[in-house]
């Protein structure tokens, strides 16, 4: 409670013969106020109970370091801004560059990706991300979560999105020198 909380209710009580009248029906008030409040641990918090190194990007995105197998350091992208699905259920983008391919995308790659998505991929999906200021095509690896969802769900669709991201940079990587 905040210390002007607390001078209120002790000014009441001094000054009102039943403070009780007047206090329960306060403190009742701010109990509700209190615990419609959202519980949810923010993104940064969450972030941090996973002792993962980060940055704040121009966009106020996080840009996480991730630690996938063969201890390689992968950076991903935490939105944190969350879109509305529906009334009640927001979702947050992550995400992670695969590659930044020159011109265009070599010939079956996309449905080649489209396939993947389809059968293996379960947190996410292959995105075209925009082109860059050279031509480059930007090859990234989504995934959308509920805005609530826990620390280890939000880990897990960090690793996921990273080692996907990662897989796919290694296999393309002759393509993104060119």
């Amino acid at each position: 409670m905040t210390p002007l909380v607390l001078i209120f209710i002790l000014n009441l009580m001094m000054h009102n013969r039943n403070p009780y009248r007047l206090v329960v029906p306060l403190l009742l008030t701010l109990f509700i106020i209190l615990s419609s409040c959202n519980a949810e641990d923010s993104i940064e918090r969450q972030i941090k109970k996973l002792n993962l190194k980060y940055r704040i990007d121009s966009e106020g995105d996080y840009r996480v370091q991730v630690i996938i197998p063969e201890n390689r350091n992968v950076e991903v992208g935490v939105s944190t801004h969350t879109e509305s699905l529906e009334k009640n259920v927001r979702v947050r983008e992550i995400w992670s560059v695969a590659v930044r391919i020159p011109g265009k995308l070599p010939e079956g790659l996309a449905e080649n990706l489209l396939r993947d998505s389809w059968s293996t991929r379960k947190f996410g999906s292959w995105a075209l991300a925009g082109t860059t200021s050279d031509g480059k095509q930007v090859l990234v690896y989504i995934s959308r979560i509920p805005e609530s969802s826990s620390v280890k769900v939000l880990h897990a669709a960090m690793m996921d999105t990273a080692e996907s991201a990662r897989g796919l940079h290694d296999a393309l990587s002759e393509l993104e020198g060119e």
